[in-house]
């Protein structure tokens, strides 16, 4: 008796042996996982294309049509100001800066060189119940094969581009009076598709949600490319912000100074007439 049931203890522990331990953990939940993740990690990435959009033939709301129709052509663009405010994502990211992505497992971090801001991608989680609103929102990724699909809500007031809508006006600007900029929903949320095209460059495909904005989902344009830069250009540097249409070089003291923003729109409205 001893002996039979001394063998049925080790045949039952050979089947707890054999049995599955369950699903395997996703992608980016440990350490060894850096090296089954495509390689956004080598260099910094430049972006190669516009920081706009172009123009969209998704429908506005009746909301967003009432706020472009009072939209003033230069004075309403806005302007960073002597605080030098970030824009937000997405345009912060496209900004011509480079993007330094690092990992640890449960999080991709992206630190971006315009504004010395870095994002922090929460991998394999859920966005919090009551999420702060911030500049960059809060980002929730996973990995869909090799592709990064990141979903992120809660913002504060970002520069929203509303689309290039032609004939609103003309001036010399950083930013084109054509591009109206305007306020977000609350529902405002973001979902980027962020994939390796080949070893030297980096596609972020973004699509808009705010109901508030759009009657359907925007499916941002161009698709943002950035090209990898490796080696000494590839190392993240300090970024140090100015307002470069309120700086200007002044002869007589020899130095740059900060000019009124008031009397910088005067200026660009008296451009603007010429």
């Amino acid at each position: 008796m001893i002996k039979h049931n001394t063998l049925l203890a080790v045949a039952l522990c050979s089947v707890m042996i054999a049995l599955p331990s369950g699903a395997a953990e996703p992608l980016g939940s440990s350490w060894t996982d850096v090296t089954k993740l495509p390689d956004f990690f080598t260099g910094n990435w430049q972006s190669r294309t516009s920081f706009l959009d172009n123009p969209s033939s998704v429908p506005f709301t009746d909301q967003a049509r009432a706020y472009i129709a009072k939209f003033k052509p230069i004075e309403d663009i806005p302007f960073a100001g002597p605080s030098c405010k970030t824009p937000g994502m997405p345009i912060v990211q496209r900004l011509g800066s480079p993007l330094k992505f690092f990992y640890e497992p449960g999080m991709i971090a992206i630190y971006v060189e315009n504004s010395s801001m870095t994002r922090f991608i929460k991998l394999n989680g859920k966005h919090s119940a009551r999420p702060n609103p911030t500049f960059l929102g809060e980002s929730v990724g996973h990995f869909e094969g090799m592709t990064l699909v990141v979903d992120t809500i809660s913002f504060d007031d970002i520069l929203l581009q509303y689309g290039d809508l032609p004939g609103q006006g003309k001036g010399p600007f950083v930013l084109p009076p054509e591009a109206i900029f305007g306020p977000h929903g609350p529902n405002l949320r973001m979902v980027e598709r962020i994939r390796l095209v080949d070893p030297d460059t980096l596609e972020d495909q973004l699509t808009i949600y705010d109901d508030a904005v759009w009657k359907q989902p925007y499916v941002s344009t161009p698709v943002q490319i950035f090209k990898r830069n490796r080696g000494e250009e590839g190392w993240p540097r300090e970024w140090v912000c100015n307002t470069a249409e309120t700086l200007i070089f002044d002869p007589g003291q020899g130095k740059t100074i900060e000019e009124d923003p008031a009397e910088v729109l005067k200026r660009l409205q008296k451009n603007d007439k010429h």
